[in-house]
């Protein structure tokens, strides 16, 4: 137990995080799972270690997700895990006791972490792990959910409970087509500039709600500007918005990226792009909390050209105007 405690505590710490929401998962895993002498026993603690499985068929080309009977949620198999079980055998057995299906283990890898509420003053510190089935019906037993569904990935992130977007994501497979936006992009798009400013920029406040980003991303944006996203069959994972100016520099309005995707160049691909539109020059703001965007611009060649205290911008946050010249 000693030495499963200590695998799944260095294997929690590991984790690079796919969101802002896994990111705070993490911290908080190791905050409660610490203070835990059993940490693997429902009936020790109220907090305590689940296990569960991302289901993936064995091309690859689909995703499993089951209606909970009690939340009314769809998510990913799972549960606790019983007496001398590893946390990724205990995710392999859900999966067949819930679904039916011929389930197999496809990695012993950490997959995602997420801690939330377990129902009944419980929380879940739940340890997610790839799980692999043949594309077959499922064929879940009396008294499991009978809403048992295989998805296409785009789908299954845009049906999935909050906590499994962010792994859903990371794990959609095929390559990222950048092409110009459409108006059906919008609610995409604020989605993933909403991930994004979570992510990015924990300590900027965004001003606006939810759904102000959204009718502004989809009256104000989206068809008004010289815009390009990046789609992985079906999925928005990125977006950028250019001005062209007049009689000089262009402007890079937006860049923004989901957390998922960062880290696989696609930032490359849009400043490639960029550049090319823009060929005489370009200047961009960007917030001076934001350091890995400002290692990114200043890696494709641009200088800071002024600081301000934030007076300037809506949220009142120190920023930087960034130039590059051909």
């Amino acid at each position: 137990m000693i030495e499963l405690t200590a695998t799944i505590r260095d294997a929690v710490l590991a984790r690079r995080p796919v969101d802002a929401r896994e990111r705070e998962s993490i911290a908080r895993f190791i905050e409660l799972f610490d203070g835990l002498e059993r940490p693997f026993d429902e009936h020790a603690h109220k907090v305590h270690v689940t296990s569960s499985a991302i289901v993936v068929s064995d091309d690859r080309r689909r995703v499993l997700l089951h209606k909970h009977k009690r939340l009314g949620m769809w998510l990913q198999p799972g549960g606790h895990i019983e007496a001398g079980e590893t946390p990724w055998d205990a995710a392999v057995r859900e999966t067949i006791e819930e679904t039916g299906l011929p389930a197999v283990l496809a990695g012993a890898d950490l997959l995602h972490v997420d801690v939330h509420s377990g129902g009944r003053g419980h929380v879940h510190l739940d340890l997610r792990y790839l799980v692999e089935s043949p594309l077959v019906a499922p064929t879940p037993p009396e008294g499991e959910s009978q809403e048992v569904r295989w998805f296409a990935w785009h789908l299954a992130i845009d049906t999935a409970d909050a906590g499994l977007e962010g792994v859903l994501r990371s794990l959609q497979p095929g390559p990222a087509k950048v092409r110009q936006a459409r108006h059906t992009d919008a609610t995409e798009c604020a989605q993933v500039y909403l991930r994004s400013r979570a992510f990015a920029l924990p300590t900027v406040p965004l001003v606006h709600e939810p759904r102000e980003v959204r009718r502004w991303m989809a009256d104000e944006v989206v068809g008004r500007a010289d815009m390009w996203v990046a789609e992985v069959d079906g999925t928005v994972v990125g977006l950028m918005v250019l001005d062209h100016g007049r009689g000089g520099a262009g402007w890079i309005e937006h860049l923004y990226l989901d957390p998922a995707w960062v880290g696989r160049r696609l930032g490359d691909r849009f400043m490639d792009l960029a550049k090319e539109r823009l060929a005489d020059g370009i200047e961009l703001w960007s917030f001076q909390a934001n350091e890995a965007a400002s290692r990114f611009y200043e890696r494709h060649g641009f200088i800071a050209d002024e600081r301000t205290d934030g007076a300037g911008n809506e949220e009142r946050s120190p920023d930087v105007r960034y130039r590059w010249q051909p």
